[in-house]
């Protein structure tokens, strides 16, 4: 469970002092397209001319990607934009279900109104994930597995886990990376995209402009 693509993706959304994970919007799209893209390495998904088809490679005995690979199959065809963006906050909650039955999360209170919040039960996981992030962002790329090279190009992609101003200074490296990640990734760039686009019309529509 920990070292699958969404955990380590999970993880790497945290604070990185090993507080919660923070900008939930873009960790659930993050999460969401972390899991697409495993079952894109692991062999059960495929590009069908735009689209996201399941393949016939046996189930990979993780719940999530099993849950996520059978709600594909009800509503298919989809394409990987809409296939990232339907039911991704769910994806974040299984996940954090999942993560917090095995021990890996735990109940924290936030310093904002003391709310209750789930952080890792341990820090060093976070910092195994950003580790594993700067050696896909700088390490010759012939030692960068692709699951490593995928997590790169999608936090770059999605904001969450990477800074606009590192993923500005290692763009170069991350068009690289991106060649290894598959379809999901320029999906990923137009639904971040197109949810900037709508926050910004719902600003510009509240203040009359």
């Amino acid at each position: 469970m920990s070292d699958s693509l969404p955990a380590r993706a999970y993880f790497l959304a945290c604070d990185p002092d090993g507080g919660p994970v923070s900008r939930r919007p873009r960790a659930a799209l993050l999460v969401r397209a972390a899991a697409v893209t495993d079952l894109v390495l692991r062999g059960n998904l495929r590009d069908q001319r735009g689209h996201a088809e399941p393949t016939g490679a046996a189930p990979t005995g993780d719940l999530l990607l099993d849950d996520l690979l059978a709600d594909l199959r009800a509503h298919r065809p989809a394409s990987w934009r809409a296939l990232l963006r339907r039911g991704k906050n769910d994806t974040l909650q299984s996940l954090e279900t999942q993560l917090s039955a095995a021990g890996l999360l735990e109940e924290g209170s936030s310093s904002i109104l003391h709310r209750k919040v789930l952080e890792p039960s341990d820090p060093a996981r976070v910092r195994d994930a950003h580790a594993l992030l700067d050696h896909a962002l700088t390490a010759p790329l012939s030692e960068v597995d692709a699951s490593d090279a995928a997590l790169a190009a999608l936090a770059g992609a999605s904001g969450a886990g990477m800074s606009r101003s590192d993923a500005r200074r290692h763009s170069g490296r991350l068009k690289e990376l991106e060649q290894l990640a598959g379809p999901v990734v320029p999906a990923l760039r137009k639904a971040v995209a197109g949810r900037r686009a709508a926050r910004i019309a719902a600003f510009s529509g509240g203040s009359g402009g």
